[in-house]
Formats: structure tokens, C-alpha cells, sequence
């Protein structure tokens, strides 16, 4: 019940004075303790309450108490009325005419059997006598109402309502943009999973875009629409006077659903679909191999999201970093990756372990000696590799730095950040030694082509032996750090990995064409008006909000432009859809390439991270949210994105600004 409950939303208003006294032994709807600043408030649900939450609980009145002990329900009060800097003797007074007619939207939390409300967000307006909810599907952004009436008629693929669990009754209306549909739906699997009943075809009404907010009451992050009981018999009504029912496809016909009218009016505007990115049969075949390859032949777990977030770097980014704790598979991640695109070690691929002592580049690429008059190379064999992915344009070659931040990479690697940002690259040319010594030297050419043939990777742990990166190095690269399994899911993974009987298919080479250029969209298909307009707001406030604390830090051209390029690369599945949603992509794309710049001293990073309240010296699990922390849960930012990693990724920071004083 407890992930039911999480899934809920509900509405309400303060209990009044005259419910509360006549109907249980208390005297106010808020109470205040006499030895603290507890605050205790009694809710009225006026939205749907299922019986099978209430029931088990016996609940001996019909409100639902909330308190200030919950971290969530003194924010919500300290971002309305500074909760912690009222007097003891006026907050009941204070609280209680802060709530009074207005409307409550709030989850409910189950401890020690007991339910207890948790504030999401008030709204001032007056409370009508109830509420209905309308739920609304949780899609990915590039689907329209022709995907979801797929869903519903031809396809018969489950449908999720992201805050409708299956603890409500099933619901007999749901709305999509501006369409409302009348629909039969059933939960078949897990709790907010739907299907539409066979043989009932849903029918549908266009919606007027302003009528329909008028008639809206509560809307909650664009999962959930709340009506008065006037306002949903409005729309009911509505549906009774709609455009039609949707009719399945003829099997083997490809078409836009077809409807029967119900009355003449103009028939329903054609859906367009976005651009969608260029979906390959070899780069899906290469993502399989990679996956079988980790887990079959190198028994490596990682999670599905992990290796096509770093692929989908790999691919659109000429350095691409692995980060984490010590001893979670990043090394052994970027050798395996390499293997699935058919490269040889010591041929097309090298792995370049990145000693402490390296400080500047000729101690990777090696040094001329005007004793000999010869060019020596590193031990490291990096410039035998550049030449000869120069001399092979056609063939990927990698080079894998490992544990890069051993030393400065803005040092060692500083040639290679200018000329990685030389779009063409018949200008990316990598200087080794002075031109006027180059029949001296052999075999060794004075410079050498940074082709896009070059794949560079590095590895990278963070703690006291480690050098941090600068932001001239975090603009240009994403970091991309694989979740660590727990303990408890790998012994199952290595139990079911014995019993397995896969064959894994020999690697196949990937060809420089396909890598950069058959598995990605054209280039005019990336750039800021590939954004939607929720990601550009955030993107914006996001550099509003850095730059305000840091006139030196905020988001660049040059990472919008990245994360424009990396939501548009996405690559397909055997079925034809985004391995990954956008809105998911959206949050990991903050996350490594925003959130790795908020690092530093207290001063700078606690107002946008936020902050973890202590007791006594020691961590609590109460996050304080900081600037960052409150425009990812605006509801106009849940348009783009619910933002779980970046929000976890803050507190995590706000953790270790309050055990160490700074943040990495």
C-alpha cells in the first residue's frame, strides 16, 4: 500500500472550528504542542478517498492529521509564511488563517498505521463541496493522440496514469492535451498500468484549450485535472455531444484512426508527428551485443539505462567521462564497449593507464631530442595510434585514459580539449614536434588529424587522491556515472546468470560512417529550436539561478547545444521505440552536464543545493531544498521532466556540504 499511497494525490481544505468541535474531542483544527513548535492540522478530504486505504486504519473521525515533524509540511509553511521565524505565541493563529478557505493538495504518508497528510502545494481558491479527478496519461514527448488511440484500439498496450494507482476506481474519463476520451480501462499489472477493454472502442470530444481551464479546478503536475461536481458534469456533457468513436485499423493498414461522427461539426485536425530521430537496424543489433557481451562474456552487471545513456555520449560527444565510486566496472564498462564495436587492443584500441606525474602533453605523446635529432614516443603509444587511426579513417579507434584525474587533465589533455571543438576536422590538427624536424624523425609525422574516428574516454574516481575538474572541462564532456547494484540484486543476477544458456554473437566491426554519421539525426535536426519549450524555461532559469550566486558560472550555448543533440540521438529498441524517454534523458542531461559545475565552498553551492538539517552534529534524513531543488518541482518545470536523478544528485551534494564544508 505504501507505493499506492506515494502514487496518490488528493485534495482538501482545513477542517472548520464548528466540524471539529462537534465531531471529535478536539477544540481547533490547529493545535499547537505546549513544550514545542509542533503544529498539528486536521485536513478534510473532499477528492476521492478509498475505502481500502481508511478501512484497515479504523479511524475513529473523518479528518486526516498532518503535522510539522514532516520535513515536507514545514517547507510548504516556511515558503508561505517563513514558519521558523514566527513567535511561539502566534503560530496556531497564524497557520490556521493561512489555511482556512483554501484548497489543499497533499499526499498521504502510512507510519505505525497510522496515515498522516503531507502538503504538496496550496492553492487560493474557495473549496467546493467535493471533487472528481480526471486522470491524464503518462506518454513520452514525442507521442500524439494517434500513439495513445493505438494503445487503445489496434495495439492494445498498456496505458500509464502516473498518479492514478488502481487503489481509486477505475476511471471512466481520461484527457490527453486537448482531447477528453471516455474509456473502460482495468489494472492488470502494476498499480498505475492500465488496459482498455476489448471490443469498447473509447469516444473522444476536441476540447477548447480555454473552456477547458476555466472548467478545471486543481491541476497536479499535469497528471491529474480535479473538477468541482458542476464542472464534471460539464464535461461529461461534453462527451455525450463529442466528435465520435475511435475505430481500429483494418489489420495490415497504416492510417489515421478513423471516426464516426456523432454530430457534423469540422472533422478533428490531422496529428503531425515531430521529427523523430533516425532509428538504424545495426545500431539496435549493436546495443543487443553490448548488453549480451556485459553480461554474458565479461559477467559485468549494468543496468539497461546506464549503457545506453553512455553510448548515446559515446556517439555525439568526442570525450566521454565514467565516474563513481572505486570498483563499480567503469574501466572494465569502456574496454567491454569497445569490443562490441569490433576494436582490437593494442590495434584500434588503447588503454592508457594516467599517471600522477603526467603535467603537461609530451609526457603522453613523447618528446624530440636535439641530441639525436629524433623524435622519441611515450611509452604510452598514443601517437603510434593517432597515425594510425589517421591512416585508417574508415576504422574507429579508442583511446581509453584511465583514472584521468589522477593528474590535471586540464593540463596533459589541453590540446586535445582546443582542437575537440574544431568542428571540421580536416582543422584538427595535433601538433607533435616542430615540421623543420620531421625527415629526422622517422616514421613520426610532425602532426597528426583528429579525425572523428577517435573515440576518447576516460575514467575517473573522486576523492582525496584526485584532481577536480575544471568547468572549461565540464562544458565540453558529459560525465556519466553507472549505478552501483546493490548487493542483494547482484547475487541474484550471478544466480540467474549460471542458469542462462546465450549465445553471443561475434563482434561486428562499426564503421566510422555508421558510428557518426548513419546513427545520428542530420545536424540541422539538433540546436536550440529542437528544444521544447518547458526545456528551454529550465535551461534558462537554470543559468538565471548559477550565474546569480557565480557571474562566471552558468549553461553555455555549448551545453544547451549538447543536450540538444543528445535528446535528438536517441536510439530505438526491437519495437521501435526510444530506449529512453525524453523526459528521463532530459533529467540526466542536468545532471551530468549542469549539476557537475555546483562544486565548491559553502557559500556558493548551499543556496542552490539546499541543505541537510542536523541534530546534534549528525546527518538526518530532513533535505532542505535549495533554489535548484524548488524550480525542478514547479509545476512548470514538471513539464519537462521530473527530474528524480538531478534531485537526488542535490542532496546528495547538500550531504556533503554539511559533512565536509564543500562539494565536488
Amino acid at each position: 500500500m505504501k507505493k499506492q499511497l506515494k502514487d496518490s494525490v488528493f485534495v482538501g481544505r482545513l477542517a472548520t472550528n464548528t466540524e471539529i468541535r462537534s465531531q471529535t474531542f478536539l477544540s481547533s483544527p490547529v493545535e499547537l504542542s505546549e513544550h514545542s513548535d509542533k503544529l498539528t492540522f486536521y485536513i478534510k478530504c473532499l477528492s476521492p478517498l478509498p475505502d481500502e486505504i481508511t478501512s484497515p486504519l479504523g479511524r475513529i473521525h473523518h479528518y486526516l492529521a498532518g503535522n510539522t515533524v514532516s520535513f515536507q509540511n514545514r517547507r510548504v509553511l516556511n515558503d508561505a509564511l517563513d514558519f521558523d521565524r514566527i513567535p511561539y505565541p502566534e503560530l496556531q493563529e497564524k497557520v490556521e488563517a493561512y489555511l482556512e478557505d483554501k484548497l489543499v493538495i497533499f499526499s498521504l504518508v502510512l507510519k505505525n498505521d497510522r496515515l498522516y497528510v503531507e502538503l504538496l502545494k496550496i492553492e487560493d481558491s474557495a473549496p467546493a463541496d467535493g471533487y472528481y479527478v480526471i486522470p491524464a496519461p503518462d506518454l513520452r514527448s514525442n507521442e500524439t493522440h494517434a500513439d495513445l488511440e493505438a494503445k487503445m484500439t489496434t495495439d492494445r498496450r498498456p496505458i500509464s496514469l502516473k498518479k492514478y494507482p488502481n487503489l481509486f476506481e477505475a476511471p471512466s474519463m481520461m484527457v490527453f492535451q486537448d482531447r477528453l476520451y471516455n474509456v473502460d480501462l482495468s489494472s492488470k499489472s502494476n498499480s498505475t498500468t492500465y488496459f482498455q477493454a476489448e471490443g469498447k472502442e473509447p469516444d473522444y470530444v476536441d476540447l477548447d484549450p480555454d473552456d477547458f481551464i476555466e472548467l478545471v479546478d486543481v491541476v497536479y503536475d499535469h497528471h491529474l485535472f480535479f473538477f468541482s461536481k458542476e464542472n464534471y458534469e460539464k464535461m461529461q456533457e461534453k462527451l455525450e455531444k463529442g466528435n465520435g468513436s475511435i475505430v481500429p485499423e483494418p489489420a495490415g493498414q497504416k492510417a489515421e484512426p478513423v471516426m464516426t461522427m456523432k454530430l457534423e461539426r469540422e472533422p478533428a485536425r490531422e496529428e503531425t508527428k515531430e521529427p523523430l530521430p533516425l532509428s538504424d537496424e545495426e545500431e539496435t543489433a549493436f546495443l543487443g551485443r553490448l548488453k549480451r557481451m556485459a553480461r554474458h562474456e565479461e559477467n559485468m552487471m549494468y543496468r539497461d539505462e546506464d549503457l545506453y545513456a553512455f553510448h548515446m555520449s559515446v556517439k555525439t560527444n568526442p570525450l566521454t567521462i565514467l565516474g563513481g565510486m572505486s570498483g563499480t566496472g567503469k574501466s572494465r564498462l569502456a574496454r567491454i564497449y569497445g569490443k562490441a564495436l569490433g576494436l582490437e587492443e593494442d590495434k584500434n584500441l588503447l588503454f592508457l593507464p594516467i599517471s600522477p606525474a603526467y603535467q603537461e602533453p609530451h609526457d603522453l605523446l613523447g618528446y624530440f631530442n636535439p641530441g639525436t635529432e629524433r623524435f622519441h614516443e611515450s611509452e604510452t603509444g598514443l601517437v603510434s595510434l593517432l597515425q594510425h587511426a589517421e591512416d585508417h579513417p574508415e576504422q574507429l579507434h579508442m583511446v581509453i585514459f584511465d583514472e584521468m584525474n589522477l593528474a590535471q587533465v586540464e593540463h596533459w589533455f589541453n590540446p586535445f580539449l582546443s582542437l575537440l571543438e574544431v568542428k571540421e576536422e580536416e582543422g584538427r590538427k595535433l601538433t607533435i614536434f616542430n615540421s623543420e624536424e620531421e625527415m629526422a624523425s622517422g616514421a613520426y609525422r610532425a602532426e597528426v588529424k583528429i579525425g572523428d574516428n577517435l573515440i576518447f574516454i576516460g575514467t575517473v574516481n573522486f576523492d582525496e587522491t584526485t584532481k577536480a575538474f575544471s568547468d572549461r572541462l565540464l562544458d565540453r564532456t558529459n560525465i556519466i556515472s553507472p549505478k552501483k547494484p546493490s548487493f542483494k540484486e547482484a547475487a541474484s543476477f550471478y544466480k540467474n546468470l549460471r542458469t542462462e544458456q546465450v549465445e553471443t554473437p561475434a563482434p561486428k566491426q562499426v564503421s566510422t560512417a555508421a558510428f557518426r554519421t548513419e546513427w545520428k539525426v542530420p545536424a540541422e535536426e539538433t540546436g536550440l529550436d529542437s528544444l521544447t519549450e518547458a526545456e528551454l524555461h529550465i535551461l534558462d532559469e537554470l543559468h538565471r539561478l548559477i550565474s546569480g550566486n557565480d557571474p562566471q558560472k552558468g549553461v553555455s550555448f555549448r551545453v544547451a547545444l549538447a543536450i540538444s543533440e543528445f535528446l535528438q540521438n536517441v536510439p530505438k529498441d526491437e519495437d521501435g521505440s526510444d530506449v529512453i524517454d525524453r523526459r528521463r534523458l532530459f533529467d540526466l542531461q542536468i545532471d551530468q552536464r549542469i549539476l557537475t559545475k555546483i562544486k565548491g565552498m559553502d557559500t556558493f553551492a548551499r543556496p542552490l543545493v539546499g541543505e541537510m538539517m542536523s541534530a546534534g552534529g549528525v546527518c538526518v534524513s530532513e533535505y532542505e531544498d535549495g533554489a535548484l531543488a524548488d524550480l525542478f518541482r514547479s509545476d512548470e518545470a514538471q513539464l519537462a521532466s521530473s527530474f528524480e536523478a538531478s534531485l537526488q544528485t542535490l542532496e546528495n551534494k547538500a550531504k556533503e556540504l554539511m559533512m565536509y564544508g564543500f562539494t565536488n
